[in-house]
């Protein structure tokens, strides 16, 4: 009889161990789940305060074409025939490609050959229509950019400049969106402040 319980206790010893050996396991190791939770959270860490190589080639800017664009936001323009007399003026410009005029939301976008007409006779020719010019909206592909710390530096730098009202950067776009006052900065005071912000403008 003692034998028999003696033999019992000792199978449900043996039984026991391995629940034991594996609920101390579960409260020393995380599972794999929380592992690669916490591989995820360290890397968006890192991302957030360095520029990472990885990746860098697909958010680099791509070259674009011969035409630059601008946004003219303009003040005057309330109707239809407003928007008919500005296009008209556009289109009047050699080296003008398609211009559109918006008088809900008093912007005439532009497309334009730099090698046939500037972008300061294209602003004379918007204030001669009887429309003032005031602010200049563009975007400019930019070389280099690879987090977001690379995009903080470019801004500061644009917001720095005398005449830029907004700018914004965005290195997975290899982008940056400056809208600023003619009157006070021109396109090549803006892509000089982004040469020397150490990151180069794809022309």
């Amino acid at each position: 009889m003692q034998n028999r319980i003696k033999t019992l206790i000792t199978a449900g010893v043996a039984a026991l161990l391995p629940a034991l050996a594996l609920a101390g396991d579960q409260a020393t190791c995380p599972v794999s789940g929380a592992t690669a939770s916490c591989a995820a959270k360290k890397s968006d860490a890192c991302c957030a305060t360095a520029c990472p190589a990885t990746g860098a080639q697909t958010t680099q800017a791509t070259k674009p074409d011969k035409l630059l664009r601008a946004d003219f936001r303009v003040s005057g323009m309330t109707c239809a025939a407003c928007e008919t007399k500005l296009t008209r003026a556009l289109n009047a410009l050699e080296g003008v490609s398609e211009p559109k005029a918006c008088a809900q939301s008093k912007v005439a976008k532009v497309a334009f050959d730099p090698t046939k007409v500037k972008e300061e006779q294209i602003l004379a020719a918007i204030r001669k229509a009887g429309f003032p010019v005031e602010a200049v909206t563009i975007a400019v592909k930019v070389d280099g950019l690879k987090c977001g710390a690379c995009s903080e530096q470019v801004g500061k730098k644009l917001t720095a400049v005398k005449g830029v009202k907004e700018q914004k950067v965005c290195h997975q776009a290899g982008e940056a969106v400056v809208t600023f006052d003619p009157a006070k900065v021109s396109r090549k005071d803006i892509l000089a402040a982004i040469d020397a912000s150490g990151f180069k403008v794809v022309q």
